[in-house]
């Protein structure tokens, strides 16, 4: 039987950055087709021009929306940009609950593979939207925790890691548990956004993946050095 530690998976954390939002939402079928017209255009710009092309007055040429009715809607660009953001973690929201299903009964060193390719792949998917505005906003930016009950990591940690570590017991050697499932929960995401401003280029590597999904091990089974 494993020894199961008593600390506290974290301490208190101030609440992560909230992304800007719309001076008002729209509830008329008018005032929804507006705010979808800017958001498709300020998607458009980026795709096809970049985030450096992204102006308030290109997406009002774009879309055919007049500046004036985009600022009784946005504060400023931003808030347009967080639309977007906010329909991918929607979606990425989704597809996390099939991926827990799909690790049902699956092997420790496997399922932390699929768990951290997928970060890695909303992450890079995320980052490719619009880098500046990811790196700026990342910790709002938190898939596990989006639209989520969650106030604190610890909430998110003591929720979420520590249940799954506790389906592999027979596999875990750490007398950390806690520890370990901060490590897993909050470290490594951290290690993954030092890579997306520092060498992006790694994002997508395998090499990356192999190294997360042997820190994880790591962690979850450390051996004592003399």
């Amino acid at each position: 039987m494993n020894k199961k530690g008593s600390e506290p998976t974290t301490g208190p954390r101030p609440t992560p950055e909230q992304l800007p939002s719309l001076r008002k939402r729209p509830t008329q079928s008018r005032s929804r087709a507006l705010v979808d017209a800017v958001e498709q255009a300020c998607l458009r710009i980026l795709d096809e021009s970049g985030e450096a092309a992204l102006t308030v007055a290109r997406i009002a040429e774009i879309s055919g929306v007049a500046v004036g009715s985009i600022y009784q809607y946005f504060p400023n660009k931003d808030a347009i940009v967080a639309l977007l953001y906010e329909r991918v973690l929607d979606e990425e929201s989704e597809e996390l609950l099939r991926v827990r299903e799909r690790l049902m009964g699956v092997p420790l060193k496997s399922a932390l593979r699929d768990i951290l390719a997928n970060i890695i792949r909303v992450e890079t998917r995320l980052f490719k939207l619009n880098k500046a505005f990811h790196l700026r906003y990342h910790s709002a930016l938190h898939l596990g925790m989006w639209r989520g009950p969650y106030h604190t990591a610890g909430e998110f940690i003591e929720a979420t890691w520590l249940p799954f570590l506790q389906l592999y017991e027979h596999e875990i050697t750490t007398e950390h548990p806690a520890l370990a499932a901060y490590l897993l929960g909050q470290g490594l995401r951290s290690v993954i956004r030092s890579v997306l401003e520092d060498i992006p280029t790694q994002l997508e590597s395998s090499a990356l993946l192999d190294s997360l999904v042997a820190m994880a091990i790591g962690c979850l089974r450390p051996q004592t050095f003399n």
